[in-house]
């Protein structure tokens, strides 16, 4: 299966596995990348497929133009690091990342882009999506854009 055609149909199958609540979530597939987000496209939730590596990143980035509006979500966020490593795994990270951004993230291995990893990777990525969701919807509400 090609990358394209993986990532539609992970994010397919991501859709149908997302309670109703965050349908309303925008959707944009751009190259090796899934990213959904609500109003502000620049904090988002990305899958980030790295198939070269046999690797994939699922994470919430926080890459606003304000580095110190991007260390204020990621330190709401990261608050709750102790009950995400307990509800999603013991591997979700919270740090800075390039450019000023930050991420709160996972990564695992892919080997094959299968059917079957496909339905995986959409289960994952669905799970740390709604456990997230209400951490960044709270997170923004705390931190709202500075107003120039």
């Amino acid at each position: 299966m090609s990358t394209a055609d993986f990532l539609r149909a992970v994010l397919e199958t991501l859709r149908a596995r997302l309670p109703g609540e965050l349908h309303s979530l925008q959707a944009r597939h751009q190259g090796s990348l899934i990213k959904l987000f609500g109003d502000e496209p620049e904090i988002h939730f990305e899958l980030w497929l790295h198939a070269t590596r046999g690797r994939v990143e699922l994470a919430l980035h926080f890459e606003t133009r304000d580095p110190d509006r991007n260390r204020r979500l990621l330190a709401y966020v990261a608050d709750d690091l102790p009950f995400l490593k307990e509800a999603i795994g013991p591997s979700i990270e919270a740090e800075p990342w390039d450019k000023g951004w930050t991420r709160v993230y996972l990564t695992r291995p892919v080997e094959r882009l299968s059917a079957a990893e496909c339905e995986q990777l959409a289960a994952t990525f669905a799970e740390l999506v709604e456990i997230l969701d209400p951490i960044r919807r709270e997170a923004v509400a705390a931190n709202p854009p500075s107003v120039s």
